[in-house]
């Protein structure tokens, strides 16, 4: 069953040259999916909390005031928007150890701003699209109409993350436990953000299949987040 809705990309990029090039390049390769630009994170978070894109492309070190100020701005940014879809961050080369745990958990990619870095980022926004529809294609329309795909589609957008949240979960109390000084142990903060970052996949997976269900008209009514 084909999804029954055009796919979202949100272009968050302040520089008007890179945001139409970025634009122009897109809907020559995907005239299928809609594309909305904004100028500022804070545009972006009013926008996606109206209607939640599928993918993000955001340009950092543009804006001082918004991405440069700390070291962990960047982080907490991409971590916001990623509550609403997955992000594709091009920014400073070096600038991705700060966003580790999200890579690590696949809830964002970071391309380093260098020569061809644009055509790399737009690769990445489109195998998002394709999870997306994937997810989407698979979904049912009635609860009682599972099919095989969707289970396995479902099995791995879900149980790959939770198992990921579940080992650093283990790990992190064994080595509470073992310390016993009520202390966060030595790589015990890179853990909890892991743990955040996966848990914010499955959120979204479940936000897409809601929407999906939502949009199809499931009787039994759509997951709640």
């Amino acid at each position: 069953m084909k999804s029954l809705e055009r796919q979202t990309i949100l272009l968050v990029i302040d520089d008007t040259v890179v945001s139409a090039a970025a634009r122009r390049e897109l809907e020559t390769r995907r005239p299928d999916v809609r594309i909305s630009a904004v100028n500022s994170v804070e545009a972006a978070l009013c926008q996606v909390e109206q209607a939640a894109p599928n993918v993000i492309l955001l340009a950092e070190g543009l804006r001082e005031s918004e991405l440069n100020g700390e070291a962990s701005r960047l982080e907490k940014v991409v971590k916001a928007l990623g509550m609403f879809a997955p992000v594709v961050v091009m920014g400073v080369a070096n600038r991705d150890v700060h966003l580790n745990a999200l890579i690590a958990a696949d809830a964002a990619d970071y391309v380093p701003q260098a020569e061809g870095c644009m055509t790399v980022a737009l690769g990445l926004l489109e195998r998002r699209l394709d999870r997306a529809r994937r997810i989407a294609d698979s979904s049912p329309a009635l609860v009682d109409g599972w099919s095989k795909d969707f289970a396995e589609v479902l099995r791995h957008e879900l149980n790959n993350p939770l198992t990921g949240i579940l080992g650093n979960a283990e790990l992190l109390l064994a080595e509470i436990n073992r310390k016993k000084d009520g202390r966060l142990p030595f790589g015990g903060l890179e853990r909890v953000e892991t743990i955040a970052a996966l848990a914010m996949r499955m959120r979204e997976t479940v936000r897409q299949l809601s929407h999906q269900w939502e949009v199809r008209g499931d009787p039994a009514g759509s997951i709640r987040t």
